[in-house]
């Protein structure tokens, strides 16, 4: 069963275009990665700056190799400054009702 995951990440709203910028040209990488079903990036209305992220993966395991993989290839540290805090991950589970 897959498994999914919303990544709420908290950007500096004045940094929000270059954040933006930077999923955008790395998403076709993380689309091919192995196990990624779904990504979708998304922007509140309501709370500049505040940015969540949809994603399914054929299960957790795949989501954590890929996640390992952005840390070591340095992408994180480039979207640190960007950050107002520390992002949140809350995984899901659907139900069959």
């Amino acid at each position: 069963m897959a498994s999914s995951m919303l990544l709420t990440i908290p950007v500096k709203p004045e940094c929000l275009n270059d954040f933006i910028g930077t999923i955008k040209e790395a998403l076709p990488d993380t689309r091919a990665y192995d196990g990624c079903q779904q990504i979708d990036v998304w922007t509140s209305e309501d709370e500049p700056g505040k940015v969540t992220v949809f994603q399914i993966w054929e299960s957790k395991a795949h989501q954590e190799k890929y996640f390992a993989w952005r840390i070591e290839s340095g992408m994180m540290d480039a979207l640190a400054p960007m950050l107002t805090g520390e992002p949140t991950v809350t995984w899901l589970h659907v139900h069959d009702i």
